[in-house]
């Protein structure tokens, strides 16, 4: 495809390597702009001496799939606060796991613009941005923020970590976090868990928040909520972990299918079969290959690779197994069903870490509820502990401000 054909779309997309195999400026792409992708000026790379115009953005990280969901949701948070800074999206190519068809669906207008190892390292101690939010600590980061001189050094911008979403098993990530300036956790349990470890770090300036942009406090349910005819099932990859588990879950949806004739079962995938194979949850059993070997299915069982907000907007029941999605169901005041007894439940690594996360949910579904559609509210308390206020842009530009002010900053010594 030449650059002039119409309705060009980048299949090249960026590339943080030369030819020589060395890393080259940053690529952007204008998806559907009928713009090839074009070398960013030398004064728009990050770390240039040039100065910005305007406020400094806050860069928000991503590189697969879910970060990409964080970077979205991050964003919004952000437009939506009292002060509402400039933000811009980056592809960390270092560590990259999202498809084409992933970016295009996601983020349509293309990231900012994309780093490799080498151009994050050197951002986190450029002046050109105020804050670098990420919900992983890439390791090229987190190599460049270790030392204590460089975190009390002046003029850099807030590195804000947050978790990557529910954690099953997050003291493995507390260490990877310690020399962040800010950690946003939840539930609440983890942030005493956090300060706990961190009272024998005592490294630098560090400020510990409650929440995460995905696990908002919840919304009222939608006005239309009555007339809507879509159940969702919210796929996850590496659960259940077993081809037996997952055509249990299939003949379910199916049975539900069949007793609902006026409503369609959606099976929402993650990835598309073949894609995204360097992804860290790598899908083994994908729903399209197990649904040709059911018996018979009901015409109203279909596969959807929608987003998911585009789910949220027609859904009337979100069912999950161990996923994040039942938090985004929930946070859309959408009634939502956690089913965790499934065949080779006992097999399943994440199962009883869902178990114990959603204990006193109202969540947990047997298998009778939910064939029979009866969902329970989610119980206050445990939303308390789970799901954070919706002034999460504020307090993280709190953050930001108070990291700006904070004692003992060095700045360089002239040249």
């Amino acid at each position: 495809m030449s650059d002039d054909t119409p309705g060009y779309r980048a299949e090249i997309w960026l590339y943080p390597l030369a030819e020589d195999g060395s890393e080259g400026a940053p690529i952007r792409a204008r998806l559907g702009t009928g713009a090839a992708p074009q070398a960013l000026p030398a004064s728009d790379v990050p770390g240039a001496d040039a100065e910005p115009a305007g406020p400094k953005p806050v860069v928000i990280l991503f590189s697969d799939d879910s970060t990409l969901f964080f970077a979205l949701r991050m964003r919004d948070v952000l437009r939506n606060s009292a002060e509402a800074p400039p933000v811009d999206l980056v592809w960390y190519t270092g560590e990259n796991a999202l498809s084409f068809r992933q970016m295009a669906q996601l983020l349509p207008e293309g990231p900012a613009y994309s780093l490799g190892p080498k151009q994050l390292s050197a951002l986190a101690g450029s002046d050109t941005v105020r804050a670098i939010i990420t919900s992983r600590v890439y390791r090229a980061l987190g190599d460049a923020i270790k030392s204590v001189p460089f975190r009390m050094g002046a003029g850099r911008p807030c590195v804000i970590s947050f978790l990557g979403g529910l954690d099953f098993f997050p003291q493995n990530g507390f260490a990877r976090r310690r020399n962040c300036d800010g950690v946003y956790l939840f539930p609440t349990s983890n942030i005493e868990a956090y300060r706990e470890a961190a009272l024998e770090w005592d490294d630098a300036w560090q400020e510990v928040g409650f929440g995460h942009p995905s696990f908002l406090r919840p919304e009222d349910p939608p006005a239309d909520l009555a007339s809507r005819r879509d159940i969702f099932f919210f796929t996850q990859a590496l659960s259940p972990s077993t081809k037996r588990g997952r055509m249990h879950m299939l003949q379910a949806l199916a049975a539900m299918a069949r007793a609902n004739p006026d409503h369609t079962v959606w099976i929402k995938l993650r990835h598309l079969p073949n894609e995204n194979q360097k992804h860290l949850h790598l899908e083994r059993y994908h729903y399209p290959g197990l649904l040709e070997e059911l018996d018979n299915p009901p015409p109203n069982l279909k596969l959807t690779a929608c987003t998911m907000d585009e789910a949220l907007a027609t859904a009337v029941l979100g069912i999950t197994c161990t996923s994040t999605a039942a938090i985004d169901v929930v946070r859309a005041g959408i009634p939502a069903m956690v089913h965790l007894d499934f065949i080779d439940n006992y097999r399943d690594p994440l199962v009883e870490p869902m178990r114990k996360l959603f204990r006193g949910s109202n969540l947990i579904t047997p298998l009778g509820n939910m064939l029979e559609k009866r969902a329970q509210a989610p119980a206050p308390a445990w939303v308390e502990k789970m799901l954070c206020p919706r002034d999460l842009g504020d307090r993280v530009m709190q953050t930001v401000a108070r990291f700006e002010t904070r004692p003992f900053q060095i700045t360089e010594a002239p040249r």
